[in-house]
């Protein structure tokens, strides 16, 4: 089996399995950052403002966000 579908499987595991964030239940999505692919709660991606964020209680460390698949390899 290829890098590339292992790959494809594991996101694919991942959107199956964690569909929705578990704290606001928005859809998650597939981000790549710091060199992995990560599923993270779709609402990460919206800016707020500082005020926003407070009075909503809306903590980003709550929300769904953990990597999948890491890209690059250490030299």
């Amino acid at each position: 089996m290829s890098t590339d579908q292992k790959i494809v499987e594991r996101v694919e595991d991942a959107l199956s399995k964690s569909p929705y964030c578990r704290r606001c239940g928005q859809p998650t999505a597939i981000a790549e950052r710091d060199c992995a692919l990560w599923l993270e709660c779709s609402s990460n991606a919206r800016p707020r403002s500082r005020l926003q964020s407070l009075l909503r209680l809306d903590l980003a460390s709550s929300h769904t966000r953990h990597p999948i698949v890491e890209l690059c390899m250490a030299a």
